[in-house]
């Protein structure tokens, strides 16, 4: 059945084949030494959303785009492409738009192999066996422990432990704000920004998810569309679940909330009560949380244009906005001010259980430039030429593409009549003598 399939696979994409030839021709050094045909997306995909013949050439396009950064990175720079990747690089329409996905695809791979350490790492049972064979001793799972606890049994303990530590907060009064995340301009951005956000949220409530202090997490203005839902439904687990357990995991009842509603409605509470809280705000925090603030939002947006910017959020919704005061504990030369969700969230949460919120800012931005990837710039002036060939590619194409013939309307005829219209007076009143004098 697999050949079967793969046969008739081929057969559907023979014309693709041809036409990506001739497109990839416009590119400066076209190459047939790296294979795509394991990239490609599956008969089912093609049934569903290569009908036209504007389809097809969109999908020749994309093939050509992802052999050539497959020639300029490496056969092994990007993962294997399922369809709910297909489906978002197929609806990308702006050809910058696809080269940062493909980019970002690349990074994500790359950074998720560095963590890895790379299939050359050893495993750490093995070593952890070969210590105890030499007589040392080993606290691992398998060794020397008490309790095992893997897998869904781990997840199940932790899941009873969150939602323990929530309702015991309730009970005594003494839980945090509500944590409000404002996704209002999230299916404006890029597909690689939407990405990043996406990964952030599920980032926040993993750390949520382990903290002794947990928040009541809501996701409020949150209106994907197709190609955002796509790229939750690889990333937002905690909603899904992982691809391998889609169809038996139960989602948990204290996970974030996702709702469509805006943030007064989500929070529960008035306008007076709630904190926005922006890195471009004018107003610092107060020394001391007030005690009305019922809830506290978070943006997920950069703020580098005037009309995603969190600040303008606030106005509009007419909550006050207050920023973190980063920079009396933390001197920034060349990073960014903007840290991500979970470390804004660890930061609130020393700040409204009164502990040091400097200590909190430190570790926080300590942990973020750890954590960051240094920008190689010798892949970066090679993912421009990349651009550059695209768009150069692209350029071409539609130049040599034939301009669609206008056919101009027919105008109608001037409707002409047979007799002027001093003659059909004439016969309409000689009508009506005759038809008096008969009767």
């Amino acid at each position: 059945p697999l050949f079967q399939e793969m046969r008739s696979l081929r057969a559907m994409l023979r014309p693709v084949w041809f036409q990506r030839r001739r497109w990839l021709s416009t590119s400066s050094s076209p190459s047939d030494d790296i294979e795509v045909k394991s990239f490609l997306p599956s008969e089912a995909f093609v049934k569903q959303f290569v009908k036209r013949p504007s389809h097809r050439e969109k999908l020749t396009s994309l093939i050509s785009e992802l052999q050539i950064f497959l020639e300029m990175f490496g056969k092994d720079s990007l993962p294997q492409f399922t369809d709910s990747i297909w489906f978002t690089y197929f609806n990308t329409w702006l050809a910058e738009e696809r080269c940062e996905f493909l980019n970002h695809l690349r990074l994500e791979r790359k950074n998720r192999q560095l963590t890895d350490g790379g299939a050359e790492k050893e495993q750490i049972s093995v070593i952890n066996q070969r210590k105890y064979d030499n007589g040392e001793m080993v606290y691992a799972p398998g060794f020397n422990t008490l309790v095992e606890l893997r897998g869904q049994d781990f997840r199940g303990v932790i899941d009873r432990m969150y939602g323990s530590r929530l309702l015991s907060l309730q009970r005594c009064e003494e839980e945090l704000p509500k944590l409000i995340v404002d996704c209002r301009f999230l299916t404006e951005f890029s597909i690689a920004v939407q990405s990043t956000f996406v990964k952030q949220i599920q980032a926040l409530h993993d750390s949520n998810w382990n903290s002794r202090l947990p928040f009541n997490i809501t996701v409020a203005n949150f209106r994907p569309d197709n190609q955002l839902a796509e790229i939750i439904k690889r990333h937002l687990l905690f909603h899904f679940g992982p691809p391998s357990s889609s169809d038996s995991f139960s989602r948990h009842p204290f996970a974030p909330t996702l709702t469509t509603k805006g943030i007064e409605y989500a929070s529960g509470s008035p306008r007076s009560d709630i904190m926005y809280i922006s890195w471009r705000a004018t107003q610092f925090l107060p020394d001391e949380p007030p005690p009305n603030v019922r809830a506290v939002v978070l943006c997920a947006s950069k703020d580098h244009q005037p009309w995603s910017s969190s600040v303008s959020a606030a106005v509009k919704d007419g909550i006050e906005a207050y920023r973190l005061p980063l920079e009396r504990y933390v001197r920034f030369e060349k990073t960014t001010k903007h840290l991500p969700l979970s470390a804004v969230s660890s930061i609130l949460r020393s700040y409204f259980r009164k502990d040091d919120i400097g200590e909190s800012i430190r570790l926080a931005v300590e942990l973020r430039n750890k954590n960051a990837r240094p920008t190689d710039k010798t892949e970066q002036e090679l993912f421009e030429r990349y651009k550059a060939v695209v768009r150069d590619a692209v350029a071409k194409a539609k130049e040599e593409k034939p301009p669609i013939p206008r056919i101009k309307p027919e105008q109608k005829k001037p409707k002409k009549h047979r007799y002027t219209r001093e003659e059909r007076r004439k016969m309409r009143e000689e009508q009506a003598m005759l038809s008096s004098q008969s009767s």
